[in-house]
C-alpha cells in the first residue's frame, strides 16, 4: 500500500506496532492495546456489517440485472452439479465469482431459496473489506482505533455494498484488490525472505482470482506480471519470490482457460467471452478514438465523484509519490500500480461497451468500483499522515482542481450525448443519489450538480480533520471517519430504497411472477420463442432451476428440442385467440394457459 510519511514505519515484525506512536498511544483507552480487543471487534463489525446488508436484501427474490446476474447464476449452476441449460448471450465468462456461489445451488431446488443463499454468500464476501480494510490502513502507519473506525466507513461505501445486493462478480473483488495490493506492498517492503514470499504468492494469488472473476482482472494481472519481472530482472525482491509469484500467475490463467473450456463443454452452443476481442477493435479504430476518451474521462469523473472527492485526492497523492525519490520503492510501485490500474480498467471498458446510447455507458459507475475501498483507505491515511494544515489544504485544493478539470472536460465532450442517450437508474445509483433526483425524468444528465454535491460533501469531510491540527490527530482523523461512515449508511440505505428494490419489483413479472402465472411445475423443460420477451427469457436460464430452457425461432417453423415439453409463446394481438401465437403448431401440442396481463401463451405436448 500508498505510504505517506517518507521516513519508513518501525517493521511490524519488532515488538512496537506500526502506527501507535507514543503520542498515538495516550489517545486510546489503555484496554484498546490488548491482543484480544482487535480481533474480537473485528469480529463484531464483520457479524453486524453482514446483517446489516441481509437486511438491505432480505426482499430480493430473483435476478434483476440482465443478462449478468443470469450468465453468473447459470454458471453456478453448472459447477453446482446440476442440469445443463443454454446461458444468456451464449458467451461463457469468467466463473470465479460463479465457484464462490455454487454451493447455494447444490442445496435446494427452490430457486427464490437459492438466491437468497447467493445472496447470503454475497454478504459474506462483501464484509471482507473491513478486516482487510483494517490490515491495510496498518500498515499504512495508522493507528489501530482510527484503522477500525475508517475500515467501518469503507465497508459501508455504495459503491462496496450496492453491487453485493445482486449475484455478480463485482461482490467480492473490492477484497480481492485490497489483498492484491498488500501482497504487492509486503512484497517490495524490507523483511524476511519467507515473509516477502509469502506476500509475493499472497498478491498472486489475488491478482489471478481476480482474472478468474472478471475481465477487468486481464488489466490486474498485466500489472502484476510486469511488476514481478521487473523484480525479478532488477532484484527488488527475492527472487524466489519474483519467481514463484509468476508461476501462480501462470497457474491462475490456465485454471480460468480450462474453467471456460469445461462449461463450454457442457452447455451447447455456447463460446468464450468477447470482450477482449471489442476492446482491442475499438483501440484500433481511429474513428472511435474520440468516443473512446470521452467515455474514459467519464469513467474516471463518476469514480471522483462517487468516493466524494476522497478518490481524487488518492489519485493526487499516488502521483506526487511516484514521481517523489522520498518514498521507499513499494511506495513508489504500488502507487504507480493504482494509478495505471484506474486509467487502464476506464480505458478497457471505455473500449468494450457497445454503443447502446445509454448515459452509463458514458459514465459507468460498475467497472471502477473494485477500487472505490483502497482509494479511500488511501485517502484516510493521508489525512492522518499528513500533519500540516498547510499541506492538508493544498492537497485539498488540488483534489477540487482535479475534480472539476474531469467535470469540465466531460461536459465539454459529451453535453451534445444526454440528450440523444437514455437514462438506468441501476447504471448511475451514486449520481442520482448525490443529485437527489429520484422521481426527475432524467431528460438531462446533472453532471455539474453531482460534482457539486460530492466536494460539498469532500469540503465537509476535510473540515473535520482540519479542525485537529497537528496535536489531535488521531482525534480529528478518527471524528471524519466516523462522518464518512454514518454518511455511506446513509447512502447505501436510500440507493437501496430509490434503486435496488424498485428495480427488483419492476422485474417480478420476469422471476419469480412468470414461474407463477405460467404455471411451471417441476422438471419441466421450456422452450422459449425468439420473440418472446428477452429479460424474461435470459431470466429463466436461471429460475427454471430443477429442469432445463432452450430459445428457438417458433413462429418462423424452427422445430422445438425433443426434449421439452412446454413452450411460451407471445401473443401480440389481445383480440386474437391464444392459438394463434403459434400458428405453425407441431403435432401434439396444445395451449395450456393465456396470461393476458403479460401477453403470453403457455403450451404443453400432450
Amino acid at each position: 500500500m500508498t505510504r505517506l510519511a517518507p521516513n519508513p514505519p518501525a517493521d511490524p515484525e519488532t515488538e512496537r506496532t506500526t502506527g501507535d506512536s507514543p503520542a498515538d498511544s495516550r489517545t486510546p483507552a489503555a484496554w484498546w492495546h490488548a491482543r484480544w480487543v482487535v480481533p474480537l471487534a473485528l469480529a463484531v463489525g464483520y457479524v453486524l456489517n453482514v446483517l446489516f446488508r441481509l437486511s438491505l436484501v432480505r426482499k430480493l427474490d430473483y435476478p434483476t440485472v440482465s443478462p449478468d446476474e443470469p450468465m453468473y447464476l447459470v454458471m453456478a449452476r453448472m459447477l453446482a452439479g446440476r442440469t445443463t441449460t443454454e446461458i444468456p448471450s451464449d458467451q461463457v465468462i469468467p466463473a470465479g465469482y460463479s465457484l464462490l456461489i455454487s454451493p447455494a445451488l447444490r442445496i435446494t431446488d427452490d430457486p427464490v431459496f437459492a438466491y437468497h443463499l447467493m445472496l447470503g454468500i454475497n454478504a459474506l464476501l462483501s464484509c471482507l473489506v473491513l478486516p482487510l480494510a483494517y490490515w491495510a490502513l496498518r500498515r499504512l502507519d495508522v493507528s489501530r482505533a482510527v484503522s477500525y473506525v475508517a475500515a467501518c466507513a469503507v465497508v459501508l461505501l455504495p459503491p462496496v455494498v450496492f453491487y453485493s445486493q445482486f449475484g455478480m462478480a463485482d461482490t467480492p473483488l473490492p477484497g480481492l484488490v485490497l489483498l492484491w495490493l498488500i501482497g504487492l506492498h509486503g512484497l517490495l517492503s524490507e523483511g524476511g525472505r519467507r515473509r516477502r514470499t509469502w506476500f509475493g504468492l499472497m498478491g498472486a494469488f489475488a491478482a489471478g482470482y481476480c482474472l478468474l472473476t472478471h475481465d477487468r482482472g486481464g488489466v490486474i494481472i498485466a500489472l502484476t506480471g510486469l511488476v514481478l519481472l521487473v523484480a525479478l530482472v532488477l532484484n527488488w525482491a527475492p527472487r524466489i519470490a519474483s519467481a514463484l509469484g509468476l508461476a501462480v500467475l501462470a497457474v491462475m490463467f490456465f485454471a480460468k482457460q480450462l474453467m471456460t473450456a469445461w462449461l463450454m463443454s457442457r452447455i451447447d452452443g455456447a463460446k468464450p467471452s468477447e470482450v477482449g476481442n471489442a476492446v482491442f477493435q475499438t483501440l484500433e479504430n481511429t474513428r472511435l478514438l474520440r468516443r473512446t476518451i470521452m467515455r474514459t474521462v467519464g469513467h474516471i469523473w463518476y469514480f471522483l465523484t462517487s468516493t466524494w472527492g476522497l478518490g481524487a485526492l488518492t489519485l493526487v497523492v499516488c502521483v506526487l509519490v511516484v514521481f517523489s525519490s522520498r518514498f521507499s520503492r513499494a511506495d513508489r510501485v504500488v502507487a504507480f500500480v493504482m494509478v495505471a490500474l484506474l486509467g487502464g480498467i476506464a480505458l478497457a471498458a471505455a473500449a468494450g461497451l457497445p454503443n447502446d446510447h445509454r448515459i452509463d455507458t458514458i459514465t459507468y459507475a460498475r467497472y471502477l468500483s473494485p477500487l472505490v475501498a483502497v482509494y479511500v483507505v488511501v485517502a484516510v491515511a493521508v489525512l492522518y499522515r499528513v500533519r500540516s494544515r498547510k499541506k492538508i489544504v493544498v492537497l485539498g485544493a488540488a483534489t477540487v482542481a482535479v475534480t472539476g478539470a474531469f467535470t469540465a472536460v466531460l461536459l465539454h465532450m459529451a453535453q451534445h450525448q444526454w440528450a440523444k442517450s437514455y437514462f438506468i437508474l441501476w447504471g448511475l445509483p451514486d449520481a442520482t443519489f448525490l443529485s437527489s433526483l429520484w422521481a426527475d425524468d432524467w431528460k438531462h444528465f446533472h453532471a455539474g450538480r453531482t460534482t457539486v454535491v460530492a466536494l460539498i460533501v469532500f469540503v465537509v469531510l476535510l473540515a473535520l480533520r482540519l479542525l485537529g491540527g497537528s496535536r489531535r490527530i488521531a482525534l480529528a482523523t478518527g471524528a471524519f471517519a466516523v462522518a464518512l461512515a454514518v454518511f455511506a449508511g446513509w447512502a447505501t440505505v436510500a440507493i437501496t430504497h430509490h434503486v435496488t428494490r424498485p428495480n427488483h419489483d419492476w422485474r417480478y413479472a420476469d422471476g419469480t411472477g412468470f414461474l407463477k402465472t405460467a404455471g411451471l411445475r417441476p422438471g419441466d423443460q421450456l422452450v422459449m420463442d425468439r420473440a418472446f420477451r428477452w429479460e424474461t427469457r435470459v431470466t429463466l436460464g436461471y429460475e427454471v432451476l430443477d429442469g432445463r430452457v432452450w430459445t428457438r425461432a417458433l413462429i418462423v417453423n424452427e422445430e422445438p428440442p425433443a426434449e421439452a415439453d412446454v413452450a411460451v409463446l407471445a401473443l401480440f394481438d389481445d383480440a386474437a385467440p391464444p392459438a394463434d401465437s403459434w400458428r405453425r403448431v407441431p403435432a401434439g401440442w396444445h395451449v395450456d394457459r393465456h396470461v393476458p396481463e403479460y401477453d403470453f401463451v403457455i403450451w404443453r405436448r400432450d
